[in-house]
């Protein structure tokens, strides 16, 4: 066989079987907090999430989305909504929290200080996700969302015990 057949094949093998180079190099930290969870609380069912929308800030570096899911012991429906941004700079998150993470855009809710990380606050709202739980530690800004203050609370827990501290 020449050697320019198998430098041919060579490259098609190669271009076939490489990873593409604009992989994602890190697992999810919402996988990760799933994993714990999953010990703890074998119920819940976990799906990672994709969001096309665009950054929620301008130095996004990265956002994280899982959604879990349950039917409770009175056999109804429960679910949670964590986001997790990765931010450029602690400024940026900080700055996000007082635009929007006291309720911003959310006028119909309530907003009460929560203490958690950095800053936090609890929203109560009236309709679908009755309870919004937005708190930023460094430079990670974190959305947990459910019906279920309980819930939203313990799952609060559950990402910060996993958050990185960088």
């Amino acid at each position: 066989m020449s050697s320019w057949i198998r430098g041919l094949i060579f490259l098609l093998l190669a271009s076939f079987t490489a990873a593409p180079l604009c992989a994602q190099e890190r697992t999810p930290l919402t996988t990760t907090i799933a994993r714990s969870i999953k010990r703890i609380e074998p119920s819940w069912r976990y799906h990672y999430a994709w969001c096309t929308c665009p950054p929620t800030v301008p130095g996004q570096v990265w956002r994280d989305i899982g959604t879990w899911e349950r039917v409770n012991k009175q056999g109804q429906k429960d679910s949670v909504d964590v986001w997790i941004v990765k931010t450029s700079s602690a400024a940026e998150s900080a700055g996000w929290m007082q635009r929007v993470g006291r309720g911003g855009s959310q006028q119909a809710c309530a907003s009460e200080n929560f203490q958690l990380g950095d800053e936090g606050y609890l929203l109560k709202c009236p309709r679908t996700y009755k309870n919004i739980l937005n708190y930023r530690k460094g430079r990670y800004i974190i959305q947990i969302r459910s019906d279920s203050q309980e819930l939203v609370e313990r799952f609060a827990g559950y990402v910060m015990v996993r958050l990185p501290t960088s």
